[in-house]
């Protein structure tokens, strides 16, 4: 047995443990993507929730979600080919 395994049989099992909710999705870098993000976030707590959409748990909510939307579409872009002036410094061999 590894130090891992023992280490984990040691851990006695919590007596309970609440339900953990997670929404996955892939939007489109642009700002589109973004809103539709934010907009399904908001959506999909206040479903889980069970609160209404002007809550301020549901508006921090939205803007928590609405920073790194606009950050990946800023600074997620794949990278650009190179002009066609542009030498390469590291030719194929």
């Amino acid at each position: 047995m590894t130090q891992h395994q023992i280490t984990d049989e040691a851990k006695p099992e919590p007596p309970h443990t609440p339900a953990t909710r997670q929404l996955t999705l892939r939007f489109g870098s642009t700002r589109r993507g973004a809103r539709l993000a934010r907009h399904l976030a908001v959506q999909q707590f206040t479903e889980w929730t069970g609160l209404p959409h002007d809550a301020e748990s549901v508006r921090t909510l939205a803007l928590v979600t609405a920073e790194p939307a606009s950050y990946a579409i800023r600074h997620g872009q794949p990278p650009r080919p190179p002009s066609p002036g542009c030498r390469n410094p590291f030719p194929s061999s």
